[in-house]
């Protein structure tokens, strides 16, 4: 991926809003972050961690009263780790709750399943730190 194109990723069309009250879903790699992307924009990013151009990739729902606001993942050679991290307001504050071994499939299931319904598939059975 060139320059041009990170930085066409890390641009939006969307107007800013305040981010202290309004909802909103942010992506973020190492290269920096995008606070409205688009499914494209996930794919996009979880291809650059798959392929080593980047550490993490997190994805991030802000001011939507979740359970879980943040996954994300870190990983190489085509096993990843997700981490889904609960809400300040949730009963679960603080915890970590992660799924290893992952492929690159089933991390881009979940990082959709997230995107689409602001949800974790199966959070119940990840193990927790």
């Amino acid at each position: 991926m060139s320059l041009f194109n990170l930085r066409k990723f890390f641009q939006s069309d969307q107007p800013v809003e305040d981010k202290e009250e309004q909802p909103y879903t942010c992506l973020t790699i190492d290269q920096g972050h995008n606070d409205y992307p688009t499914i494209d924009d996930v794919f996009q990013a979880l291809e650059m961690l798959q392929q080593g151009q980047t550490d993490f990739v997190s994805l991030a729902h802000f001011n939507y009263d979740l359970e879980i606001d943040v996954i994300q993942a870190i990983g190489e050679l085509d096993t990843f780790v997700m981490e889904a991290l609960p809400s300040e307001e949730s009963e679960d504050k603080g915890k970590i709750f992660y799924k290893d071994h992952l492929d690159r499939y089933s991390l881009e299931y979940y990082f959709q399943d997230f995107f689409e319904s602001q949800r974790v598939a199966g959070v119940e059975t990840f193990e927790e730190r």
